[in-house]
């Protein structure tokens, strides 16, 4: 996880979040966006600034990896809400009582537990959950959930079924409690883990109740006011009178995403003669090129392996491996200049791979339309999503663009 800024000095979030709170209004969401974006920020400007009549508690699920954990993670997330009245205390004691857990530093630590107890558990805390707030919506921030039921699927045997139940536990929680409410959010895209769990022959859809929202990046208004921010506490040495050109051209080479600014900005900060606007050009060239990844830019090129899994058979009985052909997509747009139609694509990967089913091209670039690679226009024509990541491709692949 990215270092976190104070709520309080977050830029640009005001209206996105009101809108998440209007949302909530009537139902749980689920955040979308590429990494580094801002989802954790968001939710903690969230935490820090709730609207009235809701009582947000983030949750960071990174580290779990078994259902029984993640009930022991939402017990002392969830214990101080409970322990504000003496019966949701008292069921509180009573729940983690039964389970024969012990408390180690204030923290609550459970046995390892079937299903039977983890999902039994999981319902009576939310029950009394909802009990003990009455009225006020209670709005659960889960971080990395995603991540999370990959980990559990990975936990042996079961693993698979014990991540698809809690994705159904929770559903049946959100359905049975009025007052419950829930974000899911998470660097790994959940349609992905969705895929992966479901295999081909369930129809399970646990989060079809859940309204997508899109994190995007700041607008470059908000992001020129951050990078002067930035500027001015990180003491950038810039003339007064290139100030404002300067943070300007840092938005636009950084497609107004605050973690590739403050990198790139602190790296400015390192310099004693005044920045300029070739210096900035410089930095972020330096920064796409750079074998040492302080923009973290590779996984873009190496999450293709986790993400696009099977192979494909082409029209000479070969095995295509599916991580091959999105990269050659990728390949292909980041080294043309305007948009493609899907037949330029398709034609393209044809000739490449002796491909035989253009349906699957079709669907593998709506994939990377999902998972932010890709953007298409009216006209259905694709291009990178982010001008940086398309020039950090084009360096990484060593193409022509």
């Amino acid at each position: 996880m990215a270092q976190q800024i104070h709520p309080k000095n977050v830029v640009g979030r005001d209206a996105l979040i009101a809108r998440i709170w209007d949302k909530l209004e009537s139902g749980s969401i689920r955040f979308t966006a590429e990494r580094r974006i801002g989802k954790t920020t968001v939710m903690k400007k969230m935490l820090a600034e709730p609207r009235s009549g809701h009582t947000p508690v983030f949750i960071d699920l990174e580290g779990v990896s078994r259902p029984d954990e993640f009930v022991e993670k939402l017990l002392n997330s969830l214990g101080p809400l409970l322990s504000t009245t003496q019966q949701g205390m008292k069921a509180f004691k009573d729940i983690w009582g039964k389970l024969e857990g012990v408390e180690i530093g204030s923290v609550i630590k459970l046995p390892k537990m079937g299903e039977a107890g983890w999902a039994a558990t999981l319902d009576k805390l939310f029950e009394e959950l909802c009990k003990t707030q009455g009225e006020t919506r209670v709005v659960l921030l889960l971080d990395e959930l995603p991540y999370m039921l990959q980990n559990i699927a990975l936990e042996g045997d079961g693993g698979t079924e014990n991540a698809l139940k809690i994705l159904d536990r929770l559903r049946a929680a959100r359905q049975d409690h009025q007052t419950l409410r829930m974000v899911f959010a998470g660097s790994v895209g959940l349609h992905h883990v969705l895929t992966s769990l479901r295999g081909s022959t369930r129809a399970s859809q646990p989060v079809n109740d859940m309204e997508l929202v899109e994190i995007k990046p700041l607008s470059l208004p908000d992001a020129t006011t951050l990078t002067r921010r930035l500027i001015a506490s990180e003491k950038v040495n810039v003339a007064s009178e290139a100030a404002a050109t300067v943070a300007e051209e840092l938005a636009r080479a950084t497609d107004c995403v605050p973690f590739y600014l403050e990198r790139l900005v602190s790296r400015l900060a390192e310099q004693d003669a005044p920045a300029t606007l070739e210096d900035a050009h410089r930095l972020v060239r330096e920064h796409l090129t750079d074998d040492q990844d302080r923009w973290e830019m590779e996984h873009f090129r190496s999450r293709l392996a986790i993400y696009y899994l099977g192979t494909h058979m082409g029209a000479q009985g070969q095995i295509v491996r599916n991580e091959d052909l999105a990269r050659a997509m990728l390949d292909f747009l980041a080294s043309a200049d305007t948009p493609q139609p899907i037949e330029s694509i398709w034609a393209d990967l044809k000739n490449q791979h002796s491909l035989a089913d253009r349906n699957h091209v079709v669907q593998m670039l709506s994939s990377l339309a999902k998972d932010h690679y890709l953007i298409a226009d009216t006209d259905k024509a694709y291009t990178f999503r982010f001008p940086l990541i398309r020039n950090w491709w084009v360096a990484a692949q060593g193409l022509t663009s």
